[in-house]
């Protein structure tokens, strides 16, 4: 007997929502922040801690979606575990800890995204940098 299963694939999902909630939060960030002329001033503010937040918010909690995402990208989830170096694979929750270091890995790619944007723009004002992430889909 064969059977067919549908396997919900989010992941890119949850990426590019990383992504848009770390951008606007560093827009907000530079808004209130003109005199702002050293990225590392925001990774130190605030930064570290809303990447936890905005990652751990788009963590699967569902065992459905977390079970399908690690059929699906198991791999790569373990390799980023690893990366972290923050247990020893036994936990109860395992799958969605790995899932969360991979997402991690992900949000802080992409910081590095919006630093190198930052370096890039910022002589041409705080006004005119945000102008630049703003056109960023």
């Amino acid at each position: 007997m064969k059977r067919t299963v549908e396997i919900e694939d989010d992941l890119d999902e949850r990426i590019a929502d990383i992504r848009e909630d770390m951008k606007n939060d560093f827009i907000d960030f530079l808004k209130d922040n003109k005199d702002i002329v050293e990225f590392d001033d925001y990774y130190q503010q605030q930064g570290t801690d809303n990447i936890h937040e905005i990652v751990d918010s788009s963590t699967p909690i569902h065992y459905s979606n977390i079970d399908d995402l690690y059929y699906l990208y198991g791999d790569e989830f373990e390799e980023a575990y690893k990366n972290a170096g923050i247990g020893s694979s036994d936990e109860n929750n395992h799958k969605q800890v790995a899932i969360y270091c991979y997402l991690e890995e992900q949000a802080h790619d992409y910081l590095r995204e919006l630093e190198e944007i930052f370096e890039c723009n910022i002589d041409d004002g705080i006004d005119e940098l945000i102008k630049v992430l703003e056109a960023i889909e």
